[in-house]
């Protein structure tokens, strides 16, 4: 150590003389004010929670309970969900403890508290073996910032342990690495921060989380009160933890930002988001729960809670929003219909990537209608990730079109709104799916009040997609036909398919894969009806009405009946209310009274127009009269007489499925067409029953290279009755797939040796038979070894390309010098591998198969 120079500082001047870091000090009436609000006020039930902790038990409510120990480890528990294993640390539990120990005078629940904080505090610093809760998503660490606050208002606030701990916690959510700036799990973090900046006197920290609030406030609340979050009850959450963030900066004396005013506007969206029964309904992570009267008393959403006890009626029956919801309804219960008894309907067209609560639903409806929810979204479930938690949020969880095997990613759709007399008009188009774009067009006719569902899939290549709807779990479904209906107390829904419905199936709570199941509440999840309709194809569409039924009205009081093309569909309504037909385009539409409507012109569609021969297949009609009479008649081609092949009756959706049957062995094309009495026969459909082809002729085939063939053909004298599709060209385990208009192929990386070649011809009906032919292919030697080895050392010598099982040899050679030679059997691949032992020379060396020499390989010796 070198010693102080004669007229330097003395050490004890020198360190005198260094700034000082300030000193901690907690504001006890600033943490105060931060504290007595949201889990930090007084609560009636602070005695029960106070006791239980003190007996080591600790009830996260919907997250699972655990076992607090007189010294915890804070380790995750079984008996807690993903995030009652991360609430565990945001230790807003324990301030019962504090708050009934203060009201009481009771030291002992106080001194647990505090030891618990510190104990906590030790036991877990950043980057130890709980860092995956602790400090992981920041909601926890926001609400554990809230608990320190509350601390440091208490009887130890000035606590050096608790001074430290704020601190880090400031400097921790400080960090803008760790800030994610997603949802209201970093307003928690901001509200945190702000808290400690506040109690702490940190100026910079208390700029941070208010510029920090602001951002999440144009990013969660657009101007029309909807949210981002994609979660109704997160909605509901946002509107309380906005109100109270703004609470925070005017207790602390800064002014509240204009931002943070967004959240005025959500009770007006929570209004039109409320069923007729009181209840959010089930969209994201949301539980179908009812609103808390207390909460809206005087704002715009104060009537839904209260019923209409209290407040007063929003005027908008058809409402879109920014955050992606559209709500629709028959009234608000101050016309004939009592508000619980309106009909309601939701459509969700936002945004599921990145955003943690909201689902995969982009075009998800619901229906709610004379006082029962008839189409349900499933629901919330738990905070379990794993495979259920993956389906609940996933599309094959929703009332949504499902394409099968094709990747999903989830951008916003876009959408479309407009109304027309008696008609509210929401489009959803969704390119989600890779190469598909699901465009769907929701009309609510008020007059008769159904809702028609149109549904197009447009797509590169053909894909199987079905429409899904999930019902409720009480209720019995039954299908006739085309027509599905629910049976149950109250009211029900019928459900008509009236164009792409077959097949229909049904299934409640199917567990491969995960099928059919409804939650009611947070962490149960119960079997409920799912109904499908699948097609395959690359342009599909389904028309399908959806029919609410009062207790008393049957579904016989439904029928319906459509055309559908391209660019419009056309149903014809039959309803309690009368008939009407509601006509769409791709966006717009309209609803005619009966009578002033064009008639709906029936059709008939080939479930599929090549079939094979001997088989049976079908020929769906539509655009009936339902309970029509319906016969389908053949005319065989060649022939000129229409013959009736079979007959049924036109399903309530207007719709008929009937078989045909086809001679084994014989091809035969014919036309079909459906007949009523009520209408002209329809356009006819041609149906080819078909063979699989005979096989090609005049097949060549020469070895044109090393391992290559070419392959020459003549097309078969007879094709099946269809044309062809490809040709298949296969030998020696290998194939490639050439289409009907070529006449050559080339195969490659064929082993040398006698070989057969065939080749088949296939017409989508079935292949043909091989025609088959023999070739040799040439030995291609071809030898593989390192390029340098070392004096006196082994090289490992491989040769391909041999003719398997025949005579190789393998020479290894010193230019103008010694050789040495291996001989021996190729491999059934046509391989062979040697070891050879090297002098102070390089070499060459050369493998022969079938008197096919190799080119040279050199290996130097170093």
């Amino acid at each position: 150590m070198l010693a102080l120079l004669p007229g330097t500082p003395t050490a004890h001047a020198m360190a005198a003389a260094k700034p000082k870091a300030p000193a901690l000090h907690a504001d006890q009436v600033a943490a105060a004010a931060q504290c007595n609000m949201a889990f930090g006020a007084h609560k009636w039930s602070d005695k029960l929670r106070a006791t239980e902790v003190m007996n080591g038990y600790v009830n996260l409510g919907q997250y699972g309970h655990f076992t607090l120990a007189a010294n915890p480890d804070w380790q995750p528990v079984s008996t807690l969900d993903s995030s009652g294993k991360g609430h565990m640390h945001s230790l807003h539990y324990l301030l019962p403890l504090l708050r009934r120990g203060v009201n009481i005078g009771d030291p002992v629940m106080i001194n647990r508290f505090y030891y618990l904080l510190k104990d906590w505090v030790h036991d877990n610093p950043p980057g130890g073996r709980s860092s995956k809760y602790a400090w992981g998503p920041p909601i926890y660490e926001g609400f554990r910032s809230l608990v320190l606050v509350c601390a440091a208002a208490g009887p130890h606030g000035q606590a050096p342990w608790l001074l430290k701990a704020l601190k880090r916690h400031g400097e921790m959510e400080a960090d803008y690495r760790r800030y994610e700036g997603v949802n209201n799990a970093s307003l928690h973090q901001s509200m945190g921060l702000y808290a400690i900046a506040v109690t702490l006197g940190r100026p910079q920290w208390r700029q941070i989380a208010i510029d920090r609030m602001r951002s999440l406030a144009v990013k969660l609340i657009h101007d029309d009160g909807s949210d981002e979050e994609g979660a109704l009850s997160y909605a509901v959450n946002d509107y309380t933890w906005f109100g109270q963030a703004a609470e925070r900066l005017r207790r602390a004396g800064d002014a509240v930002p204009a931002e943070l005013n967004r959240s005025t506007a959500m009770p007006a969206f929570i209004a039109q988001a409320t069923r007729p029964d009181g209840k959010l309904e089930a969209l994201g992570d949301t539980t179908p729960a009812p609103l808390r009267a207390t909460m809206w008393a005087g704002t715009p959403a104060e009537f839904v809670a209260t019923s209409g006890v209290a407040g007063v009626a929003p005027t908008s029956t058809f409402a879109a929003y920014a955050g992606g919801y559209v709500f629709g309804r028959s009234g608000w219960g101050t016309g004939q219909r009592p508000l619980a008894d309106e009909t309601y309907y939701s459509v969700r067209a936002g945004i599921a990537d990145h955003v943690p609560h909201a689902h995969d639903d982009q075009g998800a409806l619901t229906l709610y209608s004379h006082g029962s929810e008839l189409l349900y979204d499933t629901g919330q479930w738990r905070y379990t990730y794993g495979a259920t938690r993956s389906f609940v949020v996933s599309r094959a969880a929703h009332n949504v079109v499902v394409v099968n095997g094709v990747r999903r990613s989830n951008p916003r759709p876009e959408l479309t709104t407009t109304q027309a007399p008696g008609l509210d008009i929401t489009t959803i188009t969704d390119r989600g799916y890779d190469g598909v774009t699901l465009t769907r067009s929701i009309a609510y006719d008020r007059v008769d009040d159904v809702v028609v569902v149109w549904d197009r899939v447009s797509s590169a290549t053909p894909v199987t997609a079905s429409q899904q709807w999930g019902l409720g779990r009480d209720r019995g479904v039954s299908v006739e036909g085309d027509a599905v209906h629910s049976d149950g107390p109250g009211a029900n829904v019928s459900m008509l398919f009236t164009s792409g419905g077959a097949p229909l199936d049904l299934k409640v709570g199917q567990q491969t894969p995960l099928r059919g199941w409804n939650s009611q509440s947070y962490g149960e999840l119960t079997p409920a009806p799912s109904v499908r309709a699948t097609q395959r194809g690359s342009q599909l569409s389904w028309l399908t009405v959806l029919a609410p039924r009062a207790a008393d009205v049957p579904s016989t009081a439904f029928t319906a009946t459509a055309s559908v093309s391209a660019g419009g569909a056309s149903v014809a309504l039959t309803t309690p209310a009368g008939a009407a037909t509601v006509n769409l385009d791709p966006t717009t539409g309209s609803r005619l009274a009966a009578g002033a409507a064009a008639p709906i012109v029936p059709a008939a569609v080939a479930t599929a127009s090549i079939i094979p021969a001997g088989t049976s297949s079908t020929v769906r009609g539509r655009g009936l009269v339902p309970g029509a009479a319906v016969s389908m008649q053949s005319l065989p081609v060649g022939t000129t007489t229409w013959l009736p092949v079979a007959s049924g009756t036109a399903s309530a959706a207007g719709t008929v499925s009937l078989p045909l049957a086809t001679t084994p062995a014989v091809v035969m094309a014919a036309d079909y067409r459906l007949v009523t009495s009520s209408s002209a026969p329809t356009a006819p459909v041609r149906v080819t029953a078909a063979l699989p082809p005979q096989p090609p002729v005049a097949v060549t085939a020469v070895s044109s290279g090393p391992g290559q063939v070419t392959v020459a053909w003549q097309p078969p004298v007879d094709t099946g009755g269809v044309p062809l599709g490809n040709y298949r060209v296969s030998i020696d385990g290998r194939s490639v797939t050439v289409p009907a208009t070529a006449l050559t192929a080339v195969v490659t990386g064929v082993r040398a040796g006698d070989r057969v070649v065939d080749v088949r011809a296939d017409n989508g009906v079935g292949s043909s038979a091989a025609a088959a032919l023999p070739v040799a292919v040439s030995a291609y030697p071809v030898v593989v070894a390192p390029v340098k080895v070392r004096k006196h050392g082994v090289a490992t010598i491989t040769a391909t390309g041999l003719v398997p099982r025949q005579p190789v040899t393998i020479l290894v050679q010193v230019p103008g010098g010694a050789a040495i030679i291996r001989t021996g059997l190729a491999t059934a691949a046509g391989t062979m591998t040697v070891k050879v032992k090297l002098g102070t020379k390089s070499v060459f060396v050369v493998a022969t198969s079938a008197g096919v020499a190799s080119p040279p390989v050199v290996i130097l010796l170093r």
